[in-house]
């Protein structure tokens, strides 16, 4: 019996490691994301929105429930999915972007069942080269979840950081580099309460906002660049354009 008693235990040490590697492993795939009241990125002088300059389409939708009112900045509306699992958001530029981050507004008080639970993000050039770049978890989410989308490092890639100082910032820098993009695929994996359709409420894209976007905004009567520089207050950046 003690024999018996031995092989008990060390079975049951040998499940709780093997529980622990999986929950370990489960970990590692995918990050768990608290929601914001707020959008930090709205305000973010270094990003800029850039939804708009993309084609949007969904796997399913309930009529009068689709990409209209993912974008229409209401948080009062939003896309229901109609169909099979997962639920999927397209959104294909005509050249590749420079994306930094993902954002979705999400109301488990409002939508219960319909909310996600478990988001994919994938990236490629059309729908036959998607790879995923990132998993996300979201645990009852009332309000923005962003989702910072990085570039990974090519060991490769040895351009000069001006200003980085010392071997750390320099490689900080290449890791906040954005990820750039044809074509970018939300996946919605599972809804609490394992729900079959899912509601979201708003989804908003942010890419980089460098030095030179104020040089290529163009006079509408000429078409030549402004050549304006680049303000740092909120004052003054309304003289950044002429009307």
């Amino acid at each position: 019996t003690g024999d018996e008693e031995g092989g008990d235990g060390e079975s049951q040490e040998e499940d709780g490691n093997n529980a622990a590697q999986e929950n370990a492993d489960a970990s590692s795939e995918s990050t768990i994301i608290k929601a914001t009241p707020k959008l930090p990125a709205l305000t973010n002088p270094d990003v800029r929105e850039i939804g708009h300059e993309a084609v949007w389409s969904l796997s399913s939708c309930k009529p009068g429930n689709g990409v209209t009112q993912l974008m229409d900045c209401s948080t009062e509306t939003y896309w229901q999915s109609d169909g099979a699992q997962p639920h999927l958001i397209n959104i294909h530029f005509s050249r590749r972007k420079a994306v930094c981050e993902v954002s979705f507004y999400l109301d488990y008080s409002l939508d219960e069942s319909y909310t996600p639970k478990r988001i994919g993000i994938k990236s490629g050039v059309t729908f036959h080269d998607l790879e995923e770049v990132k998993v996300v978890e979201m645990h009852e989410p009332s309000g923005w979840i962003s989702v910072p989308l990085h570039a990974e490092i090519d060991p490769l890639d040895n351009e000069p950081d001006e200003g980085a100082d010392d071997d750390e910032e320099k490689e900080s820098r290449r890791k906040r580099k954005p990820l750039r993009s044809h074509f970018i695929q939300i996946c919605v994996l599972s809804m609490a309460q394992n729900g079959r359709d899912t509601h979201v409420r708003q989804v908003k894209l942010f890419g980089p906002r460098t030095a030179g976007d104020a040089g290529r905004i163009k006079a509408p009567a000429t078409g030549f660049a402004l050549g304006l520089p680049r303000f740092q207050t909120v004052g003054m950046s309304q003289f950044s354009t002429i009307r």
